[in-house]
C-alpha cells in the first residue's frame, strides 16, 4: 500500500481540538423506532474499531472515546492509540441515535454518525466531507472500579 494513502488515513483519523455541544441538544427521548433498543448511558470510555475500506484490501484501526459531562454539556477525548487524540464536539443524541463530530489537525471534519445496537454497542460510520471513510463499531468498557485506601499500620 503506498505510504501516501497510510498518511492520509492517518491524518484524517487523527483527533484535534473542538468545542463541546450542551445536553440539552442531545434529545434522549425514545422514538418508537427505536423504543425496543436500550441505550447504555454515553459517560464513558468505549472502545473498538474504525475500518477503512481501500481499493484492494482493508485496514482496521483501533479506536478509543471517552465521553465525559461537565454541567450540561457532553464532549470528551478521541483517540487513536499511538496516533493521536483530542476532543470530541457537536455530540447530538437521539434515542438509540448518536451523531458527533472529531476535527483532525488539518482541520478535516470527520463526522460521526452511529446508531445503539441491541447489544448496547455503537455501530456507525466516519464520514468525510459528506463521503463514507470507515465503519466503527465501539462498545462501552466497564468503569475501573476504585480501590479502597490503604490501611494505616496497626500500633
Amino acid at each position: 500500500m503506498p505510504s501516501r494513502v497510510l498518511r492520509a488515513l492517518r491524518s484524517a483519523l487523527l483527533i484535534s481540538v473542538a468545542p463541546l455541544v450542551p445536553l440539552a441538544a442531545q434529545g434522549g427521548g425514545k422514538s418508537k423506532a427505536t423504543a425496543t433498543v436500550k441505550t447504555p448511558a454515553l459517560v464513558g470510555t468505549w472502545s473498538g474499531t474504525a475500518t477503512v475500506p481501500l481499493k484492494d484490501s482493508t485496514i482496521v484501526v483501533p479506536v478509543i472515546y471517552t465521553f465525559t459531562q461537565t454541567g450540561t454539556v457532553i464532549g470528551g477525548m478521541a483517540m487513536v492509540p499511538g496516533q493521536g487524540q483530542g476532543p470530541i464536539s457537536n455530540v447530538v443524541r437521539d434515542g438509540a441515535t448518536l451523531q458527533f463530530r472529531v476535527t483532525a489537525p488539518e482541520g478535516k471534519l470527520l463526522e460521526h454518525d452511529g446508531k445503539f445496537t441491541a447489544d448496547g454497542a455503537i455501530e456507525g460510520m466516519v464520514n468525510l466531507d459528506k463521503m463514507p471513510l470507515a465503519k466503527f463499531r465501539i462498545v462501552q468498557k466497564p468503569p475501573v472500579p476504585k480501590s479502597p485506601a490503604p490501611k494505616s499500620p496497626a500500633r
